[in-house]
């Protein structure tokens, strides 16, 4: 599956959501007035006998009506209900499609363009000296396609990073493993002018928006709650206090949550 195809899927799945919610609230708004309609009849029936009858009919109507309006409104919450269920199982779907697409993948930083409007063929190629040069061992057959992406803010003067995705799994992973040696690499060795400056070259795991989000509150979190480490490995985000103690796994916003609950808990 494409990346626009899991763009749309995801889209649709949020617009969904949103019809979803805006389909509670309409039924919370005809509940709330049919229970103002009882209370306005209710009221009505402290006026004479006569005008009693008539409210004790216009109760039992209503509480027929009301059975009937109850009974079909538990139909519709449960038919909600189910779809409110399968959306989950489709985000997690699409969560697990981009994920698992994302793991081709790298992010390199401070790689100085080799020219104005450099092209996926020449980025590539500048990959594979770069990783060649980390003695990563990597053919431009092992590289499905690298290019530069815009940074969020436009006024950065920085080289655009590189997206580089590989063909496979393994080739992306002696990348990372030799990805220490980056920073030892000369200009002249990727085709740069020896006057630029790669000495601050930084790979990195390419993580998914939702992961990327996820990542920025698990560094928040760790300056707030104390914690020393907090780092990416495979699109896995982990967190530790001490570096001899254990190291926590972040997968979604709740574990950060558990993992303060699971601490005082074992302190109490």
């Amino acid at each position: 599956m494409s990346h626009q195809q899991v763009k749309s899927l995801r889209k649709s799945n949020e617009d969904l959501k949103r019809m979803l919610d805006s389909a509670r609230r309409d039924i919370k708004s005809l509940e709330e007035r049919v229970g103002a309609q009882e209370l306005v009849v209710r009221e009505e029936a402290n006026g004479g006998r006569e005008a009693q009858l008539e409210t004790e009919r216009s109760l039992e109507w209503l509480h027929d009506s009301e059975s009937s309006f109850q009974s079909e409104l538990h139909g519709i919450r449960k038919r909600l209900d189910d779809i409110e269920e399968n959306l989950g199982k489709l985000e997690i779907t699409v969560n697990e499609i981009q994920d698992y697409s994302y793991a081709f993948n790298i992010k390199i930083l401070g790689v100085p363009e080799l020219k104005a409007n450099e092209d996926a063929s020449e980025t590539s190629n500048l990959c594979v000296n770069l990783f060649n040069h980390m003695d990563a061992n990597i053919t431009i057959n092992d590289i499905d396609i690298a290019h530069r992406v815009p940074f969020r803010d436009s006024s950065r003067s920085d080289p655009k990073p590189i997206i580089c995705k590989f063909v496979r799994r393994l080739a992306r992973n002696n990348v990372m493993a030799a990805r220490r040696h980056a920073s030892s690499v000369a200009a002249r060795d990727v085709a740069l002018e020896e006057s630029q400056d790669i000495s601050k070259i930084l790979i990195l795991d390419h993580l998914t928006p939702r992961m990327q989000k996820l990542y920025g509150n698990a560094k928040s979190f760790k300056t707030r709650f104390g914690f020393q480490f907090c780092w990416v490995k495979n699109g896995t985000i982990f967190l530790r206090r001490p570096e001899d103690s254990r190291s926590l796994k972040v997968r979604c916003p709740d574990d950060l949550s558990r993992i303060i609950q699971d601490e005082q808990e074992a302190l109490s």
